[in-house]
């Protein structure tokens, strides 16, 4: 073999290594790529991963930021509530020792100086021959000069807390004793809350009335209660009741079966209670549907705290006085409206008007005309069960009263201390998921309509955490029975949101 031909034979071989290995680099390069490829992949389904779980976990955070706030909040306008009480008994507890050493001092200096009433009272025989019969005469001296008597007496040694005169027929031989109780009106405690003045029964004279109305507005008195009087002067006796109204002492105006049947005398009425300052309790009653409809439509009542307006005859023929009162959320606590003629037109406004309030703590509106349709909207105003939302949007403020047996509302809205709203709203729901838990199939059902979406296993360690919570305060505070928490705690655990719970990231 040729030197030359062996070259061609190395060179022949070594042109096929090349190839071989040229191919071989080419399929790890491939190899290598797909590799890298699927690490790409790998890892941008980790990123994504990671970024989901990150994004739940800040979701999750986040929520628990607004629990943490809103819980904050919550301690924070509790610790201010309870300040605010704090600060008020005791500004109350040194009122009541100002005023309980003005009385002890009062009735220490009347026991030296010894007191006699200051008006002599005259015999029956006096009265016989004035023409009054024996049982008007026994009622003139036991109801009205024998309370009368006693009201001054404890004016004078400054211990009364109310006055209550009664009985009589207007009577000039009776000014003297009208003058002693006026005159005694001088020696009300300053200090205290103020004496309650009652009048029933009673003819009053345009004097009477103005003396009367004089020292209530310039005395400590805080409730003035007006029933079945006969006024010499109507017209009179209002224009004096409106400079009474003045006293920034005067909080309570009682007019009970006080007909005032001319429409410019009811107009004047209105007039000067919508310019009372003081006055923030009302009770308006047994009066006829046009007196009280002139105050529902002619008084703004939105600084008040007590409305009665029972025994009207109040029908509202399509006015809506009523609702828009209670829509306004104003400061109203309590709204008599019993027997009057209320329909269930009326009672679905109202139970309307009550899902934005969270002021009115009693509304009464039994012996009224509302039948079933109106019962039922006044009930789920306050007691919702259809969903746990609906229940959870209720009023949880009003109890209400006047409803039929068919409505138990014993326990809705009963608590109402400083925390009531939200006792009564922690009862109803654990109360929903208690009745279903032993009467309606078990709460897992109703839970997945009711709260479906991606987000509801984010709900379940929460609510199961809300069941335990509420049990704990609920028997607590009502001594109720734990009988079906833990097989509400243990429905959950078993059946809701379990498996997406555990595999949640």
């Amino acid at each position: 073999m040729s030197a030359e031909n062996a070259g061609k034979r190395q060179r022949g071989g070594g042109d096929g290594l090349v190839a071989a290995t040229s191919a071989t680099s080419s399929a790890d390069l491939e190899s290598m790529l797909k590799q890298a490829l699927g690490r790409i992949d790998s890892l941008e389904r980790q990123h994504e991963e990671i970024k989901m779980s990150m994004g739940r976990e800040t979701t999750a955070l986040r929520g628990d930021i607004r629990t943490l706030k809103e819980a904050n909040k919550a301690i924070q306008a509790l610790a201010e509530r309870q300040t605010r009480a704090l600060r008020e008994d005791i500004c109350r507890l040194k009122a009541e020792k100002k005023a309980l050493k003005w009385s002890l001092d009062r009735l220490a200096s009347k026991v030296q100086e010894g007191w006699e009433y200051p008006v002599a009272i005259q015999p029956n025989e006096y009265w016989q021959d004035k023409g009054y019969e024996d049982e008007v005469i026994h009622d003139l001296k036991v109801e009205f000069l024998g309370g009368l008597k006693g009201a001054v007496s404890e004016l004078e040694h400054g211990v009364c807390d109310s006055v209550s005169i009664g009985s009589v027929s207007h009577d000039e031989d009776l000014m003297p004793h009208w003058n002693a109780l006026f005159r005694s009106f001088e020696h009300i405690n300053p200090y205290d809350a103020g004496v309650k003045f009652y009048i029933i029964s009673t003819e009053i004279s345009e004097e009477v009335m103005r003396q009367m109305c004089h020292h209530i507005r310039h005395r400590n008195i805080s409730q003035v209660h007006f029933e079945n009087i006969r006024f010499v002067n109507v017209r009179g006796a209002i224009s004096e009741l409106g400079k009474a109204l003045k006293s920034p002492n005067l909080k309570s105006l009682s007019w009970y079966e006080s007909l005032i049947e001319s429409t410019e005398d009811m107009t004047l009425f209105t007039q000067f209670l919508t310019q009372s300052n003081a006055v923030n309790e009302l009770h308006f009653n047994e009066n006829g549907n046009e007196n009280a409809h002139a105050l529902l439509s002619g008084v703004d009542f939105s600084r008040y705290k007590v409305l009665d307006f029972s025994y009207n005859n109040l029908q509202t023929i399509g006015r809506t006085d009523i609702p828009d009162l209670i829509a306004a959320n104003s400061p109203l606590e309590s709204f008599y409206l019993g027997a009057n003629r209320l329909n269930d037109d009326d009672a679905v406004l109202i139970a309307q008007s009550l899902l934005g309030n969270t002021h009115l703590t009693s509304l009464d509106i039994e012996n009224n005309n509302i039948q079933e349709r109106g019962m039922r909207a006044l009930y789920e105003a306050v007691n919702d069960t259809s969903t746990l939302n609906a229940s959870s949007d209720s009023n949880h403020s009003c109890h209400l009263r006047g409803l039929t047996e068919d409505f138990d509302l014993d326990a809705i809205n009963r608590d109402r201390g400083s925390n009531g709203r939200y006792m009564n709203r922690m009862s109803k729901i654990h109360k929903l998921m208690a009745d279903r838990y032993r009467n309606g199939g078990g709460n897992v059902s109703h839970l997945n309509s009711e709260m479906g979406g991606e987000d509801a296993v984010l709900l379940a360690p929460y609510l199961m955490e809300s069941v335990v919570r509420r049990h704990d305060a609920l028997q607590k505070s009502y001594y109720e029975s734990s009988a079906c928490s833990l097989g509400m705690l243990y429905e959950l655990v078993k059946d809701w949101k379990m498996v997406e719970l555990f595999s949640f990231r």
